[in-house]
């Protein structure tokens, strides 16, 4: 684990991944707030470990709510009152349809909806109270992606497991992330399902992760990544033709000018929901300095910022009014852009004439088949998974 020192009392300790730590956004709240902003910006797998045993080394954690099964129950985060949320009204309407949308259908894995509150026992729970797990903030329908024309674009999972692209496959290497992309690719490829898609059970692991050793043998895989870049360093080295994808990664990849495409896989998306949580140990002035943080986030600008980088956002009310029209549009829409256009740091990243792949945004996350999930056998899972990646 890495060394990391405690922030003074000064300063704002914010724990994430390069998926919400964006300068830009970091700058602004630093501006708006009037107090420094440190970013402790690790991996998701290693993010969790810090969050899970050092509550003392951060003051706000930002994450994804499938990590809360993992994290919660260390006591290293506290209860939000739901109260000091400036725009909870405008979540909550957003929230509702997205779980209509979403838990009609069953949907299983780490739903945020099944972990947002925390009941009298302290314990998360669905049932609505006045206390927050984490506070909703950026959402997404990830898939994967191809390089290549679009036209050429396959529209099911399997193609991660297709013979013609063998040598050339890159997967996410996070085990409640990557592991649910190589099952949807599985339950297609090999017309098998699992009991519970979100919780398998040890011989299902098995079986699967047996499926993929199989695969490894046979070189199928590039590589297992944990950041962006190594991706498009496969791409140029021409190694890889398809991996599976968050949408930050496309908007990454596109600033570099690699032309990769997302597809639309006719078994669904596999979804996130990420959010802020307090660590136990905010208190007085830190605490008073967190719950700042966590509304600034929720005025619109951290949105727009994270809509240019891919992403939906809990409070969309806000956030549009600090994006064009052709961005709300392309990224809300589902429309054709008339112009081109830009990620948060001005690059651009589409082209006239481009649609966002699948449709608009109530579209695409009604067609979420399962989420992120942290799972009962998550440790021998891990473990299993880890044989794949060496």
């Amino acid at each position: 684990m890495k060394t990391i020192k405690n922030s003074n009392t000064e300063e704002l300790t914010v724990l994430g991944t390069s998926v919400t730590h964006l300068e830009v956004i970091k700058k602004k709240a630093e501006s708006d707030l009037g107090f420094p902003i440190k970013y402790i910006t690790l991996d998701g797998t290693e993010a969790q470990r810090v969050a899970a045993l050092s509550p003392q080394k951060f003051d706000v954690y930002d994450q994804w709510f499938h990590d809360l099964d993992l994290i919660w129950p260390t006591k290293s985060l506290q209860a939000i009152d739901i109260n000091r949320v400036a725009h909870w009204d405008d979540i909550s309407e957003s929230l509702n349809s997205l779980k209509v949308s979403c838990d009609s259908k069953g949907t299983p894995g780490g739903s945020p909806f099944s972990r947002l509150f925390i009941d009298s026992g302290d314990r998360l729970t669905g049932d609505c109270t006045e206390k927050l797990s984490m506070l909703p903030t950026v959402y997404n329908a990830d898939t994967f992606a191809m390089v290549g024309k679009k036209t050429d674009y396959a529209n099911s999972w399997a193609a991660l497991f297709d013979p013609e692209f063998s040598g050339q496959v890159s997967i996410q290497n996070d085990a409640a992330i990557g592991v649910i992309d190589c099952y949807l690719a599985y339950q297609s490829y090999s017309g098998k399902s699992f009991k519970d898609a979100g919780n398998f059970e040890i011989p299902e692991i098995d079986e699967l992760i047996d499926f993929l050793l199989g695969l490894k043998k046979k070189k199928h895989f590039a590589q297992f990544w944990k950041e962006e870049s190594e991706v498009a360093n496969a791409i140029n080295a021409k190694r890889v033709q398809i991996s599976s994808m968050w949408w930050q990664g496309f908007v990454y990849l596109r600033r570099l000018g690699i032309n990769i495409n997302m597809c639309t896989p006719k078994e669904g998306y596999r979804g996130w929901f990420g959010g802020l949580s307090i660590s136990s140990e905010a208190q007085g002035k830190k605490l008073d300095m967190a719950y700042r943080y966590l509304n600034w986030w929720l005025d619109g600008f951290a949105g727009a910022s994270m809509t240019r980088n891919g992403a939906y956002v809990a409070n969309p009310k806000s956030t549009k009014k600090f994006l064009e029209k052709d961005e709300w549009n392309y990224w809300y829409e589902g429309r054709e852009t008339k112009k081109s256009l830009k990620d948060p740091f001005g690059n651009k990243i589409i082209d006239p004439g481009e649609v966002h792949e699948g449709g608009n945004y109530l579209e695409r996350r009604s067609n979420i088949a399962i989420w992120n999930s942290v799972m009962d056998e998550h440790n021998y899972l891990s473990r299993r998974w880890l044989d794949v990646q060496e």
